[in-house]
C-alpha cells in the first residue's frame, strides 16, 4: 500500500513517504477498531500513544473485499477518486506514512496516516 501511495505522490508531484513505524502502530490499531467513519479524537489519542510527536493526515476506507490481495491497490484507488482523501495523500508537507489493514467478515478496513512535522495533534 505504501508504495502505492508513493506512486500517487509521484504523480501529483510530491515527494515519496517513508514508513514511520509508530504511524503503522498507530494506523493498525485504528484499522483493527473497525471503525466505519473517522473518530477523531480516537486517531488523535492513537498516534500520541503510539509515540508520533507531531501532527498528521488521516485516511479511512472501509469496503467489501472481493479478493485479499487487491485490497492496498482497492483502498488507495478509493482515496485517489475522493477530493479531500486525495489531498491528505498528496500533501506536500507530509514526510511520512503508516498504513494499517484490518480484514472481518468479508470488509476491509483500512486506514492511512501521514505524518507532518510542524504542526500538532489535538486532544494529545
Amino acid at each position: 500500500m505504501v508504495r502505492l501511495i508513493n506512486q500517487v505522490r509521484r504523480e501529483h508531484g510530491a515527494a515519496t513517504l517513508a514508513v514511520d513505524q509508530a504511524l503503522m502502530d498507530a494506523a493498525q490499531d485504528c484499522s483493527a477498531q473497525m471503525f466505519t467513519s473517522h473518530h477523531n479524537r480516537v486517531e488523535c489519542e492513537t498516534v500520541a500513544a503510539s509515540g508520533y510527536p507531531h501532527g498528521f493526515g488521516s485516511n479511512l476506507t472501509v469496503f467489501t473485499v472481493t479478493d485479499p490481495e487487491k485490497i492496498p491497490e482497492k483502498a488507495v484507488a478509493n482515496w485517489s477518486k475522493s477530493p479531500g482523501h486525495l489531498e491528505t495523500m498528496t500533501d506536500p508537507d507530509c514526510d511520512t506514512v503508516g498504513v494499517g489493514i484490518t480484514v472481518s467478515n468479508g470488509r476491509a478496513f483500512c486506514y492511512m496516516f501521514v505524518g507532518k512535522p510542524g504542526t500538532y495533534t489535538p486532544y494529545a
